[in-house]
């Protein structure tokens, strides 16, 4: 699980790193393995689809370009008794 985590940990600094040179192209996705960026593709899936035939089982991100990140909160309602 470690390693998973550190994966994404340089993933998301890759992003955040060319995320400024990236802005013009807003809305779109790259495709991120280790350090290792792609240019960007117009479709969420277009960029899958690459990542898969790239990276095969070997693990990646697809981010979409924004300027601000939307906040998404995630909840699990648990009852016990």
């Amino acid at each position: 699980m470690a390693m998973a985590t550190d994966d994404l940990k340089i993933e998301l600094e890759t992003y955040e790193a060319h995320k400024p040179s990236l802005l013009g192209k807003e809305g779109k996705y790259v495709l991120i393995c280790g350090s290792e960026l792609s240019e960007p593709w117009d479709t969420y899936e277009d960029a899958l689809k690459a990542g898969y035939e790239k990276y095969g089982v070997k693990p990646f991100l697809v981010k979409q370009i924004q300027g601000t990140e939307r906040v998404q909160f995630l909840t699990r309602s648990v009852c016990r008794s």
